[in-house]
């Protein structure tokens, strides 16, 4: 009875939790990645007196318990340094909680172990990210509070991505930059991130530079600023299509590596061999 009463109760509560997280996450609650984390705790904590009350209730198998209480220091704390990294990975969990340097629904770039993705959940043991090939990666959480974390949704989210080009030195340059910054001011998702003050005294919608006079090529850079993320990489992309298409129908050239073959005269024919046969009597 007190089995089944557990499995309904975690049942009913475990459907409530999730309906609960799902609407928090739509409406893009911080609270969300709290009452995920509780949704867990809840569980363990109805398993746990659950447990609790079938020991109770039978007073053999309290006392089995009990003597093995009593008589189980060693493997007590063999069992406790084989839980060691489950409870530092629940601990580090709660301090994720508590000091939220992400959140789920934030994107993530975790330096030190080179994975990209979306905070899907975070449970007692582990966070999952979801990356863009729509694959989890589980990633303990005790890794998670020590990693270096780079939070695209950190604190605000509009995002700035470099897009750097390249062109000849034949091409006409101040042509080039002025196509770039007509490109990317056109886009409707580029942000104008100038102050009214910039505005006032004439600064450029958007910032175009001569990033690097290389080898063979001109580097210029537009700055790409989006709302998230997904909106910048999405208007870096659209902007290198319309960029090649503009800068074919304007005459300028990109420049990537080729070699040029400078004919040259035709090598001189080799003298002909002595002949063997002369000065022989």
């Amino acid at each position: 009875m007190i089995i089944m009463f557990a499995m309904v109760s975690a049942r009913i509560v475990d459907r409530a939790l999730r309906r609960a997280v799902a609407t928090l996450r739509e409406s893009k609650n911080p609270n969300a990645s709290v009452l995920a984390f509780a949704r867990y705790v809840a569980l363990l904590g109805i398993y746990f007196l659950a447990f609790s009350g079938v020991v109770a209730a039978i007073p053999a198998l309290s006392s089995i318990l009990n003597t093995l209480l009593a008589t189980g220091g060693v493997l007590a704390i063999v069992l406790g340094f084989a839980a060691q990294n489950a409870l530092g990975s629940i601990a580090s969990g709660m301090m994720i909680l508590f000091f939220k340097p992400f959140i789920i629904g934030d994107v993530l770039n975790v330096v030190s172990i080179g994975v990209t993705g979306t905070v899907e959940d975070i449970t007692l043991r582990h966070t999952v990210l979801k990356t863009v090939e729509n694959k989890r990666v589980i990633v303990p959480n005790s890794t998670m509070n020590d990693a270096v974390v780079e939070n695209f949704d950190y604190a605000e989210k509009q995002v700035c991505l470099m897009l750097d080009i390249g062109i000849t030195y034949e091409s006409d340059l101040e042509k080039a930059l002025s196509i770039l910054a007509e490109e990317v001011a056109a886009h409707p998702d580029y942000l104008d991130p100038r102050t009214s003050a910039q505005k006032a005294q004439g600064e450029p919608t958007v910032a175009v530079r001569v990033q690097e006079l290389a080898d063979s090529a001109v580097i210029l850079r537009a700055l790409l600023w989006g709302a998230d993320n997904g909106a910048a990489f999405g208007m870096k992309c659209d902007l290198l299509r319309s960029l090649k298409n503009r800068f074919d129908r304007e005459g300028l050239e990109f420049a990537y590596p080729h070699v040029h073959v400078v004919g040259s005269a035709p090598p001189e024919p080799a003298p002909a061999p002595p002949d063997k046969r002369r000065g022989k009597m």
